[in-house]
């Protein structure tokens, strides 16, 4: 029987190519910038409740794991980024894709739970199928992110004009 690994890739029309980096271990304690989008850079996030839930499981992911510590966080219309560090040498301590993974399903089943109870019609799930992330590696590019994180709504405002 002929299994995936008979195939190359480009054979598979639906294989994706991985935006890791091979030869990283995203489990390694670091400073990582991310960025996650909705599909299709719908503007959801300029939805109050929806905004709400993003707010609420960002304050929360800390509690189911410990290891994290967050740094700038931002919502803009159609995607979010946020600066998250990694202890590798606490017990359990979660991969990066655990985290953005554990994130988005928390928020997807809590904005279908909202639409269920209100009675609404909106798509459930609303994440791009993956993230993008910059592993921070020095003070100097930590700084030039946070600053670029704080004036994203800015930049957004001035690119609309």
């Amino acid at each position: 029987m002929d299994t995936q690994e008979n195939y190359p890739a480009k054979a598979l029309p639906y294989h994706r190519r991985s935006l890791r980096l091979p030869k990283h271990d995203y489990a390694t304690s670091g400073v990582y910038f991310v960025t996650i989008r909705t599909k299709g850079h719908e503007p959801l996030f300029e939805i109050p409740e929806l905004r709400t839930i993003l707010i609420e499981q960002w304050e929360a992911l800390p509690r189911r794991f410990p290891s994290i510590t967050q740094d700038e966080f931002i919502i803009m219309p159609d995607h979010m980024h946020f600066i998250i560090w990694l202890n590798s040498l606490a017990s359990n301590a979660p991969t990066l894709g655990r985290i953005v993974g554990a994130y988005k399903s928390l928020t997807t089943v809590a904005w279908i739970r909202y639409n269920k109870a209100k009675n609404l019609d909106y798509p459930g799930n609303f994440w791009l199928r993956n993230y993008f992330e910059i592993i921070i590696s020095n003070r100097d590019q930590l700084e030039k992110i946070r600053q670029y994180i704080r004036n994203n709504p800015a930049n957004l405002e001035t690119r609309e004009q």
